[in-house]
């Protein structure tokens, strides 16, 4: 949180806005689905806490709205630990709304199913026999599978989506080729916003999403990354920055000390 709030003092100092964003975990929004002798963390109120000690960051709550979409729709995989592409189209939107801008409506997207027989992390821990598969779908249209360009550490393609790792174990990493110490997408959206998303990999499935406002979309994973986060908002022209974390990982990473010198 200190760490945070003086990234984000240093970048109201330029005018750039710092949003900050922590997702709960399926545990809690499932939590009416747990036995009735699991306790599980209350989140919210965790979120909630930190929200309340972390200045200088438009904080934005996604819990509410993840919890009424929830009561019609599966917002996070069965057998992984991350939201599927509904629970991040309702993240895109809060996200939207609290920055003042116009979020793609879901209609002006085609869902496309892109593996049924998705097993994720859950799955690799627990290894139950006779688990039901999950469905990977994305939501494609013009702008998120027109790009001009996306880049991933050295490596550069034109697509936010590899298709490669759909044959394999791995096969969220579909979405942002994996884990990268850094992506950026380059979109055809004809404007001068630049996102900088400080994150971990919750936001991969976001890309999907986050690149319909933005003339281009700079993905920092600070596990994988050395350098001065400040300069790089400079040299890039980052007009907007997001920090998404999900809460269980936020509780224990301390990677987020690298976005200060």
């Amino acid at each position: 949180i200190e760490y945070i709030s003086e990234f984000a003092e240093k970048m109201n100092g330029k005018n750039i806005p710092v949003y900050f964003m922590l997702i709960p975990n399926s545990i809690y929004i499932n939590k009416d689905k747990l036995p009735e002798n699991v306790e599980a963390p209350n989140q919210k109120n965790i979120i909630d806490l930190a929200y309340n000690q972390i200045n200088n960051t438009i904080n934005i709550n996604v819990v509410d709205s993840l919890e009424n979409e929830n009561k019609s729709s599966q917002l996070y995989f069965k057998t992984d630990h991350h939201m599927n592409s509904d629970g991040a189209y309702v993240v895109y939107k809060e996200f939207c709304k609290t920055a003042k801008l116009q979020y793609a409506e879901l209609n002006e997207f085609n869902r496309v199913t892109v593996a049924n027989d998705f097993l994720g992390t859950f799955d690799s821990k627990a290894q139950i026999i006779g688990q039901e598969l999950d469905e990977l779908f994305v939501y494609e249209n013009e702008i998120n599978t027109n790009i001009k360009e996306a880049v991933y550490d050295k490596e550069s393609t034109q697509s936010i989506f590899n298709t490669d790792y759909l044959t394999g174990k791995d096969k969220y990493s579909f979405f942002l080729n994996g884990n990268n110490s850094k992506a950026i997408i380059r979109t055809n959206v004809n404007n001068d916003k630049r996102l900088l998303v400080i994150k971990d990999s919750y936001a991969h499935i976001m890309s999907q999403f986050l690149c319909q406002n933005y003339n281009e979309v700079h993905f920092l994973d600070p596990r994988y990354t050395n350098f001065d986060y400040e300069e790089y908002v400079e040299e890039n022209g980052i007009t907007d920055v997001i920090i998404l974390y999900n809460v269980s990982n936020f509780l224990t990473d301390t990677n987020l000390s690298k976005i200060v010198k």
